[in-house]
């Protein structure tokens, strides 16, 4: 994978230590279960979808906004536009935050998400169960497109 260096030490969920795996995408793409673990900076003046793979218990990735969205959204969908993005957003405002409860789509927003929004995606073989940390209610939202 373009762009990845490796960050560490760092203790993993099952007690492994070592490295982080950090990559930066600037166009679209489409992640495998061997990407699994890695923390994605979003960096584009044009800005992107990127396709998370099947679901797999224990796959996990986090998302981070490293350059604002500005024309269009970043996008992260799920492989075949399934519904099983499971989630809620929690914003520095304050204020209610989206909820995802069977969608395909979360959007870092363009024009309202800035450097430093995320969010932390853990699956366990069947959903994707996503956490979004922004500073505006409505940085990151979950849709459904298909």
């Amino acid at each position: 994978m373009a762009n990845t260096t490796f960050t560490g030490p760092v203790i993993s969920d099952n007690g492994f230590i070592g490295p982080v795996a950090v990559t930066t995408k600037t166009a679209a793409s489409t992640l495998t279960a061997a990407d699994s673990g890695r923390t994605i900076f979003l960096n584009s003046a044009t800005e992107f979808a990127t396709t998370l793979p099947l679901p797999a218990a224990g796959l996990r990735f986090t998302f981070i906004v490293k350059a604002a969205p500005v024309g269009t959204d970043y996008t992260v969908v799920t492989n075949g536009g399934a519904n099983i993005i499971k989630g809620m957003q929690f914003n520095a405002a304050g204020a209610a935050g989206d909820t995802g409860t069977g969608d395909d789509t979360i959007s870092f927003v363009a024009s309202s998400s800035v450097a430093g929004d995320r969010v932390d995606l853990i699956s366990d073989g069947t959903n994707w169960f996503a956490y979004a940390f922004c500073t505006l209610a409505a940085s990151i939202t979950f849709t459904t497109a298909a």
